[in-house]
């Protein structure tokens, strides 16, 4: 009896990798797809009065299909109508030039006040998008 429950479980380790199926731990991923890539838009769509205060960068995440969007720019010239008309035409001019159809919002947008490592206070606009072809 003591034979047979040594037996039974070495059998069965011995089953086990002879008929186990190999694994392929070589995932090929594409380097260009994994990675985020960060734009910043040319036409920014920044009111004329605000284009040396306020900034707008894109993360690009062709993976899944996301973008993080980011508005900044001086507290005392914060406007979040500005901000989310820019980040909207933004939004439209990256989907043309990536052929996306739409988009949807992940999560709220939020607004953020800081100061930047110069002391300045800075408001920071930003939004988590899908894109959907």
């Amino acid at each position: 009896m003591k034979r047979l429950f040594i037996l039974l479980p070495f059998l069965f380790v011995i089953s086990t990798a002879v008929f186990a199926a190999p694994v392929d731990d070589n995932v090929a991923y594409e380097e260009d797809k994994v990675s985020m890539e960060v734009v910043i838009p040319e036409n920014q769509h920044i009111p004329e009065n605000d284009k040396q205060f306020a900034s707008v960068k894109i993360e690009y995440y062709p993976m899944y299909d996301e973008i993080r969007i980011y508005y900044e720019t001086l507290s005392i010239k914060y406007d979040p109508g500005v901000a989310m008309n820019s980040v909207i035409a933004c939004i439209e001019d990256f989907m043309k030039e990536r052929k996306y159809s739409h988009y949807r919002y992940l999560r709220p947008e939020s607004q953020k006040y800081f100061k930047d490592d110069r002391g300045q206070k800075k408001a920071q606009w930003s939004a988590h998008i899908k894109l959907e072809r």
